[in-house]
């Protein structure tokens, strides 16, 4: 007897850009969820469009619940403008439509009758109006704030199936909050992905330090969240709405560079490498409730932790190498500093991402310039302070050997045998170490950013007392 072969229906949905970042992967990803569910989606950026194909396991009306509860405890906008039963509708005329074989367009274009109002959650341009094809010939579709008193700009009205898919699609966004302002980051992809289930990470981000470190926070924690679905973030789209009636921005958060060092990680599947972003993450997670008037520079360096994961800037390496220090100094609340690049191992991989080919710290170096330090337990801080100011590699290797011979010359003493001779060869032969590096940081840029990393290699060797 002959098995019957199982055809399963497989359909294909043309998502159409209109320029509205945020709006587009709001739909985009409401449609690969509502019509395909838990099955492999394909996703093809065919320029104009988004192509996404995969077999047709759609969700009626009320599998789909969880999601609009999820998206108005979200959204207190949300709660108040859009009310359950509109999406309800849009998303029962959108299965009619279908079932009836008619023709749907997903091209997020306002509605020419009817429809429903737009969500500046959904995108701030919404608002306002559609941009159009030159967006500069009406400079008040570009401008950052808008309140009741200026309602310029006509009212966006959307069709039943994209209030439905960008309604889904906005449930899978995180908001980052930082103060009254909150900001609503969906990730954007490569090429072609294939989705596979639901996408699946955090949603939910708060800092003190401002709105821009919530959001690296935010981004940082999907991008290692989804490391295991190896999905291909190249940037985020997000939206940023500040109180109840002022809207601040939207487009991409331009995080190109962050996402572009995270994804040959993941395709060299490199773990060390991942450990450095946990460690960024972990610090900005515990520092979120920071107040600045009683810690303020545990406060800075969060805020300096969140430049260098985008930028990847040697004055941002230079700051937070100087703020550990200081934090460690203070003996207060040095636990989150503390654990942030906190080994050899750490130091090594923080140099590879700045990616300026710089040569290796010599352990042997700073193992002992750690020592010497150690034995000055309340003026360390100063001796470290005229490493940092050392403004040449030269003056750098004559402050580190005046104070691994000072270092060294203090053990002889404690053994009872003093020899001041002995304590200068040592430090001689550690000196003509660094020495043999001259040749290789004579850049101003290479130097200043190896001597942060050779400073925080001997920061990562001593030890600390202190409480939070």
């Amino acid at each position: 007897m002959m098995i019957p072969k199982i055809h399963l229906k497989e359909n294909t949905y043309r998502v159409y850009k209109t320029g509205i970042p945020f709006y587009d992967a709001a739909r985009l990803i409401g449609v690969a969820h509502l019509f395909f569910g838990t099955a492999s989606t394909e996703i093809v950026d065919k320029g104009a469009c988004w192509e996404v194909k995969g077999i047709d396991v759609r969700r009626d009306e009320e599998q789909i619940g969880w999601v609009i509860e999820r998206e108005r405890y979200k959204s207190h906008d949300f709660n108040q403008k859009v009310e359950r039963g509109q999406i309800e509708r849009s998303l029962k005329k959108l299965y009619q439509k279908i079932n009836n074989n008619q023709n749907v367009s997903f091209n997020g274009l306002p509605a020419t009758r009817g429809g429903y109002p737009a969500l500046k959650e959904f995108d701030a341009t919404l608002s306002r109006g559609v941009r159009g094809i030159d967006p500069m010939s009406n400079y008040l579709l570009l401008v950052s704030v808008s309140t009741k008193r200026n309602p310029r700009g006509k009212k966006y009205n959307i069709k039943d199936e994209d209030l439905a898919t960008a309604s889904i699609g906005f449930c899978f966004s995180a908001v980052a909050r930082s103060g009254d302002c909150r900001t609503y980051i969906l990730p954007i992809f490569r090429d072609r992905i294939v989705l596979s289930g639901f996408l699946n990470y955090n949603r939910d981000f708060f800092h003190n330090a401002g709105q821009h470190v919530s959001n690296v926070c935010a981004a940082i924690s999907i991008l290692l969240d989804l490391t295991s679905q190896k999905l291909p973030v190249t940037d985020f789209v997000y939206t940023s709405v500040c109180g109840q009636n002022i809207i601040l921005k939207s487009g991409y958060l331009g995080f190109e560079r962050l996402c572009d060092l995270w994804w040959k990680i993941v395709e060299e599947n490199y773990e060390d490498k991942i450990t450095i972003l946990n460690q960024i993450r972990s610090y900005l997670y515990e520092t979120r409730n920071v107040d600045q008037r009683k810690d303020s520079q545990n406060f800075q360096l969060a805020r300096c932790l969140a430049n260098f994961a985008v930028n990847l800037d040697v004055d941002f390496l230079c700051m937070i190498e100087r703020l550990k220090a200081r934090i460690l100094a203070s003996q207060q609340n040095i636990y989150p500093a503390l654990n942030l690049f906190k080994s050899s191992k750490d130091i090594k991989e923080v140099k590879e991402m700045v990616g300026l080919g710089l040569p290796d710290v010599p352990q042997e170096v700073s193992q002992a310039l750690a020592e010497a330090l150690e034995l000055d337990e309340k003026g360390w801080m100063n001796q470290f302070t005229r490493l940092e100011n050392a403004a040449d590699f030269s003056q750098l290797i004559g402050y580190v050997e005046y104070i691994i011979s000072r270092g060294y010359y203090r053990e002889l003493q404690k053994e009872g045998q003093p020899n001041i001779r002995d304590a200068m060869n040592r430090a001689k032969e550690l000196a003509s170490i660094l020495k043999s590096l001259s040749e290789n940081l004579a850049d101003e840029k290479k130097f200043r950013a190896w001597k942060s990393i050779f400073l925080m290699d001997v920061l990562s060797r001593m030890k600390f007392k202190g409480g939070e």
